[in-house]
């Protein structure tokens, strides 16, 4: 008997469900080496994520713990996705005079109404990945993260919906550096990442019959009192 079957992602899972939340508390230290830009230390700082077949992300956000910097417009940071997509979260911002920051917690959110600030100094709060580099003039981000951030990561967007629809699976890693010298921080407390996660239903159909199935982790993913077909 054949089965046509197709994906689909379930839309109601979030409506009930809160995202999830990853984290890695250990400390990143931002170093200067003298060859900017500077790889922190570690380099990258990952979190792992795992137990969710047939999953696709429909949002995500990253919260940094602790951010103190001399100087905060050196810090560049690039998130990459366990299958090779990458955001760069925060470039040149900060202020372009030595606006130093203590312990600051920061939340990237591409649905919140500001961008972190390019010519004033940061404050703890929620805001919007920025690339300050194309306000400043230049085309496009001037250098690559170094190895091992993937090959190309210049061409990165600054924006968290390059991860929606993607499997949520695996090793996410975030690359910071110091790309000016003289200066020094860290993220203290590490950072910690959020997941809206949707499951992806199966649905096969044979004659009359449909058979609708997604995965043991999801809840609360509900079907339609009546679906009608031909």
């Amino acid at each position: 008997m054949a089965i046509a079957s197709s994906t689909l992602l379930c839309p109601l899972l979030n409506a009930y469900s809160a995202p999830l939340t990853f984290s890695n508390a250990n400390s990143i230290t931002l170093n200067e080496d003298g060859y900017p830009p500077s790889p922190a230390a570690p380099y990258p700082s990952t979190i792992s994520v795992a137990g969710f077949p047939g999953a696709g992300v429909t949002k995500a956000t990253v919260t940094l713990h602790g951010l103190s910097h001399t100087f905060p417009s050196d810090i560049s940071m690039l998130l990459v996705g366990p299958h090779g997509q990458s955001a760069i979260l925060m470039a040149q911002t900060g202020g372009q005079s030595r606006y130093s920051v203590t312990n600051l917690t920061l939340t990237l959110d591409d649905d919140v109404v500001n961008s972190l600030p390019i010519y004033t100094g940061l404050t703890s709060g929620a805001f919007r990945p920025t690339d300050g580099y194309p306000v400043l003039g230049y085309a496009h981000f001037p250098y690559d993260f170094p190895a091992p951030a993937p090959p190309g990561n210049s061409n990165s967007v600054s924006s968290l919906g390059i991860f929606k629809n993607t499997d949520p699976n695996g090793q996410w890693s975030l690359f910071v550096v110091d790309d000016s010298t003289g200066d020094t921080g860290s993220i203290s407390e590490g950072w910690s990442l959020s997941l809206a996660i949707s499951p992806v239903l199966q649905v096969g159909r044979s004659e009359r019959d449909v058979v609708i199935a997604w995965p043991r982790w999801a809840t609360n993913c509900l079907l339609p009192a009546r679906i009608m077909g031909g």
